[in-house]
């Protein structure tokens, strides 16, 4: 594990905690940042074969006992073979404790799959599909189709149970080819008449039209339906997703930009999530179509505001910041400069330190990295 310091203004430590071509892959993407109440940190992501979305890509997770500092030997969670684990997706269930992981399985892509052979990339006397194994995929549950599993732990990340395929209870049975949880993690209501759902973030095809809903479970993540997509004009809906509880126990997703005006996409729940207010634009969260991330911030168990996590340059994916509300996600404050560079997907949580943990991609994918920022001054 390598540290690096940033091109910042001031002295962020950023430690990388995967990094391309080391431990058996090629390529490590899509982060997912869980704190354990005891202060352990797991840092979760995808293994690839390459940095092509679907390149055998297994579920690998990294954890640390000193708040990021240093990180332990690789643990591999999920392996599909041939076929790509996509979206890892986390959180806590408070009343057993166990960690409940979900993500997606996409079949392994071959050539009468995908026609086009500029759609391909070679690598180690392979072929791997370029980004396109969401068109490759079928509607309904039987057949070519990508497929939602959950696994659980009951021991902080060390043990895993075998996988429980979902599939009919994330995805809707006509219409939808692709989908997605997340990426990054999930969250268990705390207050309201919703107390302890746990809701699963969702994005849904057809590429071309991609919409945003939840997926949720009142019996700490055995069983699970899916809500309402967010409603849009067309073309103004949103792609990947993160949501957060309201200081009164609404949920607010907060979505990526979709063929959009790079511009944040929110919306509001009453009724945790089975429905939404129509999506709108967020003007104090520019990005240029980018997965992004959002938590809900507590200070003596209070809610406290939220944070969120991103690139903010429209053009390309760089320059990394936290910005805080304080308003149920009204408006939004600059808090901090994460990391200049090249800036992914990222994952964030509250430390119990007073700090927010960063989990991101940076340098065009070649590392997931951590920083720890302050917010002392915002959290009050």
């Amino acid at each position: 594990m390598s540290t690096v310091q940033p091109s910042l203004t001031h002295n962020t430590v950023i430690r990388n905690i995967f990094e391309a071509e080391t431990e058996g892959f090629g390529s490590y993407r899509i982060p997912a940042l869980l704190p354990m109440p005891d202060g352990k940190l797991l840092a979760f992501c995808e293994a690839r074969a390459i940095l092509s979305d679907h390149a055998h890509n297994k579920i690998v997770l990294k954890t640390s006992q000193d708040n990021g500092t240093s990180w332990s030997e690789q643990i591999l969670v999920a392996d599909a073979g041939d076929n790509a684990l996509n979206n890892p997706l986390v959180v806590i269930d408070a009343s057993s404790g166990d960690i409940v992981l979900m993500y997606q399985e996409y079949p392994y892509t071959t050539a009468d799959a995908v026609a086009d052979p500029a759609a391909w990339v070679s690598h180690a006397g392979q072929n791997f599909p370029s980004n396109v194994h969401e068109g490759a995929v079928e509607t309904g549950y039987q057949g070519r189709i990508c497929r939602t599993f959950v696994q659980r732990s009951s021991d902080a990340g060390l043990t895993w149970s075998a996988a429980v395929e979902v599939t009919r209870q994330v995805k809707r049975p006509t219409e939808v080819t692709c989908y997605a949880g997340g990426p990054g993690i999930g969250i268990q209501l705390r207050t309201g008449q919703y107390k302890n759902r746990i809701i699963m973030p969702f994005t849904q095809g057809p590429w071309d039209n991609m919409k945003v809903y939840a997926v949720y479970s009142d019996d700490g993540g055995y069983q699970w339906q899916y809500g309402e997509v967010a409603p849009a004009a067309v073309n103004e809906h949103a792609n990947e997703t993160q949501m957060a509880e309201l200081s009164d126990g609404r949920v607010i997703l907060n979505a990526r930009s979709y063929q959009g005006n790079y511009l944040r996409k929110t919306a509001v729940s009453d009724d945790g999530g089975i429905s939404w207010s129509a999506l709108r634009d967020t003007p104090d969260l520019p990005e240029p179509e980018c997965q992004g991330s959002i938590i809900s911030l507590l200070h003596n168990s209070q809610h406290s505001g939220l944070a969120y996590c991103g690139p903010v340059n429209p053009t390309q994916r760089s320059e990394g910041v936290l910005k805080i509300s304080q308003d149920d996600g009204s408006s939004w404050q600059h808090a901090a400069s994460v990391y200049t560079g090249s800036f992914g997907y990222s994952s964030i949580c509250q430390l119990g330190s007073g700090e927010i943990g960063v989990m991101f991609e940076r340098d065009n994918y070649n590392a997931i990295s951590f920083a720890r920022v302050s917010l002392h001054n915002h959290t009050r």
